[in-house]
């Protein structure tokens, strides 16, 4: 995102401000920040402010103990900069960084599966999709428990959901 009052440089401050129930968020370079002095209000209001807000969430979040580098081949996203602000660019990104966001969202959430609305036509899908990571989820407390048989009963039904959802 880039700096709101320059347009040039990357927005690494990010303000967000309430006055009458009206909310404004404000995106700017640290340099914009220091010119306009957003950064000198936010030291007068938190001068004793002890430690680097983005660094404490992502380390709530987990997402610092992930190997850097990764980044969305959607919208360019890196993981550092997830890291940083907390916030996805794009759909794409749940899927490049699912394995530091699914822990998040399930302590944020309780549950890592959308129970919501689901868009018109994809419903089908959907459903097999959750059946089969059910099933999965059963075959291996099956294998866990010894249970062959029914194992056997499980990776059968998830091969034959799996050619369905090929067929569709």
């Amino acid at each position: 995102m880039l700096c709101q009052h320059c347009g040039q440089n990357e927005a690494t401050r990010h303000y967000q401000t309430t006055v009458n129930g009206e909310t404004r968020k404000t995106h700017l370079c640290a340099a914009c920040a220091a010119k306009t002095g957003f950064d000198a209000e936010f030291q007068k209001t938190f001068p004793t402010f002890p430690f680097n807000f983005p660094a404490l969430m992502s380390d709530m979040m987990g997402l610092r103990t992930q190997r850097p580098g990764g980044v969305c081949p959607v919208c360019g996203l890196r993981l550092e900069e997830l890291t940083h602000t907390g916030q996805v660019g794009c759909a794409g990104c749940y899927d490049s960084f699912q394995p530091s966001l699914a822990p998040y969202i399930r302590r944020l959430h309780g549950d890592g599966h959308h129970t919501g609305r689901i868009p018109f036509g994809a419903a089908p899908e959907m459903e097999r999709r959750h059946k089969r990571e059910t099933l999965e989820r059963e075959l291996n407390e099956s294998v866990q428990a010894q249970a062959f048989e029914r194992a056997a009963e499980l990776r059968d039904q998830i091969a034959r959901l799996k050619r369905e959802g090929e067929q569709a």
